[in-house]
């Protein structure tokens, strides 16, 4: 006698079949669909020990009737599988967890009523006997009904679904979870905050950044209070200039940044500068990028932020000041003493430069000059490094020197008004001192030969670079030196109006 009847067999060939299909089209219910089989195969067994004791009674009615009833279960299951986990998924329809959950609840009580029917079992009895138990056990867990409905309201909807930042009451966070009873949020922390749904649904909340059919953004906004002294125009471009220079992580760059005037205070205003954020689990990294951006950019720019109106100020004695003023000049001075190309200046130009040198701080990954720009300026480094980047025709830019304090850079443009030829990027933060054309001015205005001096030591620097690279002989470096050294003066007097 065999171990199953043919039905049985026939039934298990075809689960096998369909859950190797399933599970090559559908990798991700490989793991269902094993459980599944084991299932089946569960009944299978059952229904082969209701065949073997085959003895007309009570036992093996009981042993077939319920080896039906598991395999009913296990084929419903399956097929839930292979409409939610293949068909939907070819038609580009992503159904909720719980709406799945439901159709495959009520398709096994609809298979267990239908298995107990054509096995003659009284059904009508069991389902009015069942329609009473569920009213007392309905009005027993009518709060846990309630989170249920709530979170099928919810993943119906999808008003919020899994991975929306939200603000609920207090807290901001990630929604992790829509489950059966309750929505689960992650908090920039990562705290896990638990809301029934039945509550969840009944409180208003905000949905962080959400766009139909575009990656989520989130509008932030960074205050700064400025003194009053310093025009709103002035610090609207600088801080604006500063955010756009250069792209900062997780800042969107097609909307950029901006600055307002928000609120004038007793001591100074308070403006925002106003971005775009594009990953909210990094907010306040991005919000402290952004103010460094706003600290240096106003350092650099000499404006002061504003001092709360209760502070102290305490004003030090001349002699106090005196010494400060003198250290400085000696720091301006050594710094000056390392520009090749001013060497010609005597120790009263020096020291009437080295008063008109203004502090220029940067942080790291700013462009500290950009390339094409017409700025006329020569940057003294004291601290930190600095990448020369070139790129050619519009194309993306390439690194070809990396320059590092004490050095300077900038000498053309200072001294012809030439178009920058490179941009030049701080790698680490760094302090220079800028020497600007008014304060060179009035010195060559003054004693016209120092260009002479100036235009040969630019000339040299420029000869033996070319040198290096193109291998000149001294008679051909001696050429280069008269035609560059004619050629950088030429541009000096044009520059500066000089004769």
């Amino acid at each position: 006698m065999p171990l199953l009847p043919f039905d049985a067999l026939r039934f298990g060939l075809w689960f096998l079949g369909g859950a190797v299909f399933v599970a090559l089209v559908a990798p991700r219910e490989r793991r269902h669909v094993l459980r599944l089989v084991l299932l089946a195969a569960l009944a299978l067994a059952v229904r082969g020990g209701a065949w073997l004791v085959s003895d007309g009674g009570s036992i093996a009615r009981v042993l077939d009737v319920a080896g039906q009833l598991v395999a009913a279960i296990a084929v419903v299951v399956l097929a839930g599988s292979a409409v939610f986990g293949v068909l939907l998924p070819l038609v580009r329809v992503r159904a909720p967890l719980i709406l799945r959950e439901l159709v495959l609840a009520a398709g096994c009580i609809a298979s267990f009523l239908l298995v107990l029917s054509f096995n003659r079992v009284e059904v009508l009895g069991l389902v009015a006997t069942s329609a009473v138990l569920t009213a007392v056990i309905g009005w027993a867990l009518q709060d846990t009904l309630g989170n249920v409905m709530g979170g099928l309201a919810l993943q119906l909807d999808r008003s919020v679904e899994e991975g929306d930042w939200v603000t609920y009451g207090e807290v901001t966070g990630i929604v992790r979870e829509v489950g059966w009873r309750q929505t689960s949020l992650e908090t920039h922390n990562g705290d896990r905050l638990v809301v029934p749904n039945s509550v969840f649904m009944k409180s208003a909340v905000l949905l962080r950044g959400k766009r139909p059919g575009l990656p989520p953004l989130e509008r932030r906004w960074v205050h700064v209070n400025v003194d009053s002294h310093t025009p709103p125009t002035a610090v609207i471009a600088t801080i604006e200039a500063a955010l756009r220079r250069e792209a900062i992580p997780n800042v969107d760059q097609t909307s950029p940044p901006d600055c307002v005037l928000v609120d004038f205070l007793e001591s100074g205003a308070r403006y925002a500068a106003r971005y775009w954020l594009t990953d909210m689990l990094r907010t306040d990294r991005t919000d402290t990028a952004v103010r460094t951006r706003i600290w240096f950019a106003l350092r650099r720019e000499g404006i002061a932020l504003s001092i709360p109106s209760h502070s102290v100020l305490l004003t030090s004695d001349e002699e106090h000041r005196e010494r400060a003023r003198a250290d400085d000049m000696v720091r301006k001075k050594s710094a000056l003493a390392r520009v090749s190309v001013l060497a010609p200046l005597n120790e009263e130009e020096h020291r009437d430069l080295a008063a008109h040198l203004v502090h220029a701080p940067f942080a790291a990954g700013e462009s500290i000059v950009v390339q094409g720009s017409d700025v006329h300026h020569l940057y003294i480094l004291t601290k930190g490094k600095v990448e020369v980047r070139v790129s050619v025709e519009g194309g993306p830019s390439r690194a070809v020197a990396l320059l590092e304090a004490p050095d300077f850079f900038g000498e053309m443009g200072l001294l012809t008004g030439e178009p920058r030829k490179a941009t030049v990027a701080a790698v680490t933060d760094v302090e220079a001192w800028r020497v600007e054309k008014e304060a060179i001015h009035s010195i060559l205005a003054a004693r016209p030969a120092v260009a002479d001096a100036i235009s040969r030591l630019v000339a040299e620097r420029d000869v033996e670079l070319a040198a290096v690279r193109e291998g000149l002989s001294e008679e051909a470096k001696r050429l280069r030196l008269e035609d560059e050294q004619g050629s950088v003066l030429a541009k000096i007097r044009a520059f500066f109006g000089i004769e």
